[in-house]
């Protein structure tokens, strides 16, 4: 006598901790609910050095998705209840449960340790003596990162010697910068990009590299 095992139904008894989630695909629209989810082995630690202000929190997710539905792709993302968005890093199917195993992450800048900044842009016009700067587009308003110095240079070939101040601005989601794009902070300081660094990876938060623009003369 044979015997016929639906483990996709079996999970679905066990009952502890499972959720429903939607199952967004990277790089389009598309969004599949997944209503039997488990998460385990969740870890949170520092994902840059930020004082505990910019965390990543990794989980293991298994999913269990109808029948027809196309497996998870590395780059899709778990949308839980609490819209939390988990990066999928690696994905392995576990036939036999008829589920499958997402590594994922979320990264996100801790709330409460927000600084706001209008991100622009420079328009740049020929007014009769070559083009120069004559505004500023806003690419985003009020926009949510981490500001936090990484070091001082003077420089002494000038006089008096001038000190350049640099810093780091950590940014929850990615954006498309380009060099001469500048940050202006709530209380009016204005950080000008000098680059952009780990824009296109999904494990890590995007890095604007910036310098204060107003210098300042060296002690």
């Amino acid at each position: 006598m044979s015997i016929e095992w639906d483990a996709q139904d079996d999970l679905a008894q066990i009952g502890d901790g499972i959720e429903s989630v939607t199952l967004r695909r990277r790089g389009s629209n598309t969004a599949v609910l997944v209503d039997i989810a488990i998460r385990r082995n969740e870890v949170e630690q520092e994902a840059q050095a930020s004082g505990g202000a910019a965390v990543r929190t990794d989980v293991v997710w298994h999913l269990s998705l109808a029948t027809g539905e196309a497996a998870p792709q590395i780059g899709d993302a778990v949308v839980d209840s609490s819209n939390q968005h988990w990066t999928i890093l690696e994905v392995r199917h576990l036939p036999l449960l008829g589920r499958w195993k997402c590594t994922a992450r979320n990264l996100q800048i801790a709330f409460g340790c927000f600084d706001r900044v209008d991100l622009q842009r420079a328009i740049w016009q020929d007014i009769g003596s070559g083009p120069e700067i004559t505004g500023w587009n806003y690419l985003r308003t009020a926009l949510p990162v981490k500001i936090q110095p990484t070091h001082f240079v003077v420089d002494n070939t000038i006089d008096p010697p001038v000190g350049r101040s640099y810093f780091d601005i950590l940014l929850s989601e990615s954006f498309a910068l380009e060099t001469g794009d500048r940050f202006v902070a709530e209380e009016g300081a204005i950080y000008m990009l000098e680059s952009y660094e780990q824009a296109d990876r999904i494990d890590v938060l995007p890095v604007a590299k910036v310098v204060l623009e107003q210098p300042t003369a060296a002690p």
